[in-house]
């Protein structure tokens, strides 16, 4: 596509994010686009690809320009609530990426505090004993798939401890969490499964309703829904509705994030013999590893969405209102002009420029749980069984948004 293409009505571009062997590998189709057709449009997703670091850091950043919520979408009252469950939508009426800018700010700044590095760290012991718990269990059998038998469970769990989910109402909060997250892919739900998503995620609205109840009632310290609630700013307070949309927004962003940031961590690790040494001798390093892996092995597959808000121009391509664009995160952590040598995995990288977990105001607001929850997992693997092995090379599932890593088998050899 000529750079005279690009400044007009560009033809579609050729991406397929569902090609054979782009979930294993997608990065040589994104140097393709950030060589030649940095910004195109994409007719089977109805908007426009951004694979450049500058172009996609512009967007996230200029929310005045380019809007989070789907309703700004040209197409959103014909395909954006086709598919929609309508529990979720009640989940996300009061979502931080729905609200108006002044009302977002407002919610932001209540609930921000709750979720420094210092507030959430006080769940490591919590996070630590679920971990041990399913190591526990792993070791037993001896070979295990990661992604299964120890990152999947974590998230939920880890989310049912920092909200203080009482003991008899873990399980049912767990189906809720797991239907939260199917229903974010009603398209590759069988039919029979659609209705018992539905009831889970019914039963866990009530259940989250009167767990909020009980909270205004009977105050907990040390706990973050407590915080929440109570949280005050010139008498402004959250609403019921806002809370549960923070929770769903938590369990959205936070689970399958979780669960592929330690699945492709390990995965890495086990792949790269140099590596693995390398941690076991300096193991201060995870740290650097999760936050490397985000940038060079990033598990998205379609990057962040956003919206215009007016007719614009975008790195030289015009922009109308209500387009959508695919901020590709994954390709622009690839971006020769932002990260030196962007192939090699570099354990010491400086990667504060990343935007694995976004940009600007919309910045992930669950950043440091999910990486606590990394550290601690990866940490506690390396350290328990430091001659584990993989058994055969990854293999990918699909899924319409992420490269699913779907069965990652290791051998598990405890220290003698």
């Amino acid at each position: 596509m000529s750079q005279e293409q690009t400044k007009s009505e560009a033809k579609s571009c050729p991406f397929n994010p569902y090609a054979p062997g782009f979930d294993v590998n997608p990065y040589p189709a994104f140097k393709e686009l950030r060589t030649h057709a940095p910004i195109s449009y994409w007719d089977q997703g109805h908007g426009w690809i951004v694979t450049r670091y500058e172009d996609v850091v512009t967007a996230l950043r200029d929310n005045n320009r380019f809007s989070p919520n789907p309703a700004d979408w040209e197409f959103a009252s014909t395909l954006g609530r086709a598919a929609r469950f309508p529990e979720m939508e009640e989940i996300s009426s009061s979502s931080l990426l729905v609200l108006s800018d002044a009302d977002h700010a407002r919610v932001r700044r209540l609930v921000s505090p709750a979720f420094t590095p210092r507030a959430v760290e006080w769940l490591r012991p919590q996070i630590q004993a679920i971990v041990d718990e399913l190591l526990d269990a792993a070791a037993a059998k001896g070979t295990v798939n990661v992604v299964n038998d120890i990152a999947d469970p974590i998230p939920a769990r880890a989310m049912g401890s920092l909200l203080k989910i009482p003991k008899e109402r873990e399980v049912p909060f767990q189906r809720f969490t797991e239907a939260v997250i199917k229903s974010l892919s009603p398209i590759m739900l069988p039919p029979e499964e659609v209705e018992a998503v539905r009831k889970d995620m019914r039963e866990g609205l009530v259940l989250l309703r009167e767990t909020i109840e009980e909270r205004r009632r009977d105050p907990k310290e040390n706990d973050i829904l407590t915080t929440l609630i109570q949280t005050e700013e010139q008498g402004d307070k959250l609403s019921t509705a806002e809370l549960l949309s923070l929770v769903g927004a938590l369990i959205v962003g936070g689970f399958e994030t979780t669960v592929h940031l330690i699945g492709f961590t390990m995965s890495n690790i086990l792949r790269r013999p140099e590596l693995f040494a390398q941690l076991k001798a300096e193991p201060e390093l995870i740290k650097n590893t999760l936050e490397e892996v985000l940038r060079h092995d990033n598990f998205g597959k379609l990057g962040l969405t956003r919206y215009s808000r007016e007719d614009v121009e975008l790195g030289g391509v015009k922009i109308k209102k209500g387009q959508r664009l695919f901020l590709m995160t994954n390709s622009a952590m690839h971006d020769e002009a932002a990260f030196p040598d962007p192939e090699t995995f570099d354990v010491r990288r400086n990667t504060t420029a990343t935007v694995s977990f976004g940009n600007g105001m919309h910045f992930c607001l669950g950043v440091h749980l999910a990486r606590l929850e990394g550290r601690i997992t990866v940490g506690t693997l390396l350290e328990r069984f430091p001659d584990m092995k993989l058994v055969k090379p990854p293999a990918f599932g699909s899924h319409p948004s992420l490269r699913k890593l779907e069965t990652l088998e290791v051998q598990l050899l405890a220290r003698s």
